[in-house]
């Protein structure tokens, strides 16, 4: 395989949540082979920089002249770089296809960059794509930015005042429910809108968007599209930042490959759990008139709506000689009652990642009292009137207010028009699959 190459020049963070390590990471999340020019080693954890060793500007030279002896770089990403020797490294060493990300301060305030007239003079004459928050871009433009218009602004300022031919102004600093990020090319204006997250974990942001740009582009993307990549990358790293360590923690640029990992483990665990009820004995006995469906998600704590979920495209059926049907193949995104009903419940904080809906019978129900399920009966006479697909909700919420938990088996006895019904949840499928066997082999 031919991957292309990024260089990342940028110092190392030893808490791995920026810098560098970090650079080379996303870009291989990317499909992309990082490689690294470090500009200074820091004493750093997700509390704060405590030391930095800026790396010699003849060393410095000496690590991109060997990069680019034996690498066709693609596409350099610029990182912290600290004085003024080492910029003049890059100007003489770096040519072109130069995404900077102008990482003036650290979260915690720490100056990471000094000489900062030089910075402006020399780094960003250099850079093709520079990604600056509203805080950075407020300096760079020596413009307050508090809005969307602030930003369009500041963007279009830049880019005229250092000739650099794609301004990204980052609007996540802006208080706002809802940000935008803004792209200024000289001809348009591009937006991305994304709402803001209550979240703790933020960093290493800066690093891992504009890495995905570089990548993108390194792949053969215009800007405009890696902009929107990275943005949808970027918010999926922050929802799920990694919850380590005591201070604020670092975002996941790996999250999106994961999930994709998740999903075709999901796919195989359908094949083998409709292989298994098409072959167990007495399983038509627990299909309902309006027949089964099976919900099956990626790990709950990943999971961000009903695309995390998978069922089947068709429903579980009977045939006129009792053999059972899988409406194969297995697909996500489809808002069945038993997706909805699982989406729900992990949204409960639950730690289920399987559910099924079962033929009301007083004997099933019993057996599976007997194998230890805690059981729960709504009546659905309370629902209230409200808009389609909203009963799933309703049930799980009802349960939670009234009962405090959800027990695995939740069961009502219908309504007019409503069919009875038995619905039964695990953390695991193979607990979901041990279970119904049992069922099946006593009723």
């Amino acid at each position: 395989m031919n991957k292309p190459v990024g260089l990342s020049i940028a110092g190392i963070d030893t808490g791995n949540g920026a810098g560098s390590e970090t650079d080379v990471k996303t870009f291989e999340s990317r499909g992309v082979h990082g490689v690294l020019a470090p500009t200074a080693i820091t004493a750093q954890n997700t509390m704060g920089i405590f030391g930095i060793i800026p790396v010699d500007p003849l060393f410095l030279s000496k690590e991109i002249e060997i990069i680019f002896q034996d690498f066709e770089v693609k596409i350099t990403k610029i990182g912290m770089v600290y004085n003024s020797h080492q910029f003049k490294v890059i100007e003489d060493k770096v040519s072109s296809n130069i995404v900077v990300d102008p990482v003036i301060h650290a979260k915690d305030g720490t100056q990471l960059i000094n000489d900062l007239d030089d910075y402006k003079r020399i780094i960003l004459k250099k850079a093709t794509v520079l990604t600056p928050n509203a805080i950075e871009a407020s300096f760079l433009s020596r413009m307050n930015i508090s809005s969307l218009e602030d930003a369009l602004h500041a963007c279009k300022k830049i880019r005229d005042e250092f000739g650099i031919e794609y301004v990204i102004v980052k609007g996540g600093h802006i208080s706002s429910d809802y940000s935008f990020d803004v792209l200024c090319n000289g001809k348009e204006v591009v937006k991305a809108g994304y709402p803001r997250l209550n979240v703790k974990d933020t960093h290493g942001t800066g690093s891992v968007f504009s890495t995905v740009i570089a990548a993108e582009i390194a792949k053969g993307k215009s800007v405009e599209n890696a902009f929107f990549e990275a943005r949808r990358v970027l918010q999926d790293a922050i929802l799920h930042g990694l919850n380590i360590g005591k201070g604020i923690g670092p975002i996941d640029p790996l999250v999106s490959l994961e999930k994709k990992s998740f999903k075709f483990s999901v796919i195989e665990e359908m094949i083998k759990f409709g292989d298994f009820i098409e072959g167990l004995q007495r399983f038509w006995t627990l299909i309902p008139e309006v027949q089964s469906n099976f919900a099956h998600s990626i790990p709950p704590q990943y999971v961000d709506g009903i695309n995390d979920i998978a069922t089947y495209r068709g429903r579980i059926s009977k045939s006129w000689n009792n053999k059972v049907k899988v409406g194969f193949p297995a697909v996500f995104g489809n808002p069945t009652h038993t997706a909805r009903m699982l989406l729900s419940i992990i949204n409960f904080k639950e730690n289920a990642n399987s559910l099924i809906n079962l033929r009301f019978d007083e004997n099933i129900l019993k057996i599976f009292k007997d194998i230890g399920y805690e059981t729960i009966e709504i009546n659905r006479e309370k629902e209230p009137q409200h808009g389609e697909g909203k009963t799933m909700q309703w049930i799980i919420q009802y349960i939670k207010e009234n009962y405090g938990r959800v027990p695995q088996i939740i069961f009502d006895r219908g309504m007019k028009g409503k069919e009875a019904m038995i619905r039964f949840w695990t953390s695991d499928i193979e607990e979901m699959m041990d279970s119904l066997k049992l069922v099946c082999n006593n009723i």
